[in-house]
């Protein structure tokens, strides 16, 4: 599956990386979280790239909701 994986602290893209992955990948998720969550405003979006309807194709999660679509709030 290919995805891309992006950051977000305070709005800004810290990072980007498109990659052939496994979404049980624990390493290579973690890795991503530790960089962005040390900012009290953060975001990841993974892209689906081979995901053709564009409703299916982002996953976002984060503290920061303000470039989510209908955000929806988790408990711990």
């Amino acid at each position: 599956m290919k995805i891309a994986v992006r950051g977000y602290c305070g709005g800004v893209r810290v990072f980007e990386e498109i990659v052939d992955a496994d979404l049980d990948d624990r390493a290579m998720a973690q890795r991503h979280i530790d960089r962005v969550v040390h900012h009290p405003r953060h975001m990841i979006e993974i892209e689906f790239l081979d995901e053709p309807d564009p409703m299916q194709r982002f996953l976002r999660f984060g503290s920061d909701t303000s470039m989510m679509v209908a955000p929806q709030k988790v408990g711990p």
